[in-house]
């Protein structure tokens, strides 16, 4: 295996739209500014561990249109090594609205050719993700795919990550191919239902077989909870900007970290300060920050 971290996901084109004023139903406000760039969780992800200095392999799908070349052309652009299928289906997007009172995101996705992927494309790509050390996945594509690579991974031998953003339920016996299950309080609450704390929570996941369970809590910072019990990491206290693209930031730091050699304390207390940086500027890849901003 290389020091290598493969990455099957989402690729999107976010329109994002600032307002200090985010519309109700039947309600036509005015925007502050307006950008257009490269997103998706996949791709965010990749990309977050590329600029920290990491080796990262991106999978994903896009459509053969003008979304396609561009989203294609930036990947290329920042050096990111990838492989996308090409389908006769629009590439994804994201219309996300900026609430510029706290920084707060509001996200229509709309994925496209993201839904595209299936097992054959994971067994095409399979060869390549085994020469890395790492798999990162999300829940912002198909399925099925996702969990079945998450399996191949496993036994293959390597360190597997599941984000389970956005949350779709799926069938928790793949929690038993997982190192690292990550979702955040919201979509923890999705998938155990109740009143129990954060804690209480993420110990029934571990009871399917995870290794580790992290649920990142925001400005709160984050939770590990494992066999040996439980850990909270603390937030970086700094004032959002745009919180889109954090999780991402903190999933693509933790995973850089984890390659590095970092126990999963450490790699937590990494993604927690990468993550913060990226909320202090707007979008979603163009704020993730590199090493050369790295004041650790």
């Amino acid at each position: 295996m290389l020091d290598r971290i493969a990455v099957i996901g989402s690729l999107n084109v976010d329109n994002v739209t600032y307002t200090n004023n985010p519309p109700t139903p039947g309600k036509t406000v005015f925007g502050n500014n307006f950008m257009s760039n490269v997103g998706g969780k996949g791709a965010n992800q990749a990309i977050a561990v590329k600029f920290l200095g990491g080796d990262a392999i991106f999978f994903g799908a896009r459509g053969k249109d003008s979304n396609g070349d561009y989203a294609s052309k930036f990947l290329s652009d920042n050096g990111l090594r990838f492989y996308l299928k090409r389908v006769d289906i629009p590439t994804g997007v994201s219309n996300i609205i900026i609430n510029e009172n706290n920084g707060e995101n509001s996200i229509i996705c709309v994925p496209g050719a993201n839904l595209s992927i299936v097992k054959d494309d994971v067994d095409f790509w399979m060869p390549k993700i085994k020469e890395c050390k790492i798999l990162i996945t999300q829940l912002e594509t198909s399925i099925e795919p996702v969990l079945y690579a998450l399996e191949k991974a496993k036994n293959e031998g390597l360190i597997t990550i599941l984000n389970s953003a956005p949350f779709h339920e799926f069938d928790m016996k793949t929690m038993r191919f997982l190192d690292y299950f990550i979702p955040n309080e919201h979509e923890l609450n999705d998938y155990v239902k109740g009143d129990e704390d954060v804690e209480t929570k993420a110990k029934k996941l571990l009871e399917f077989g995870c290794k580790n369970v992290i649920v990142t809590l925001g400005e709160k910072g984050s939770v590990l909870v494992n066999k040996d019990g439980v850990n909270y990491v603390e937030a970086h206290k700094v004032k959002a900007i745009d919180t889109t693209g954090a999780g991402d930031s903190y999933i693509g730091a933790f995973a850089k970290a984890l390659l590095d050699g970092k126990d999963t304390i450490e790699a937590m207390k990494f993604a927690s300060y990468c993550s913060s940086l990226t909320v202090q500027k707007r979008g979603a890849i163009i704020s993730l920050p590199k090493f050369v901003d790295l004041n650790y």
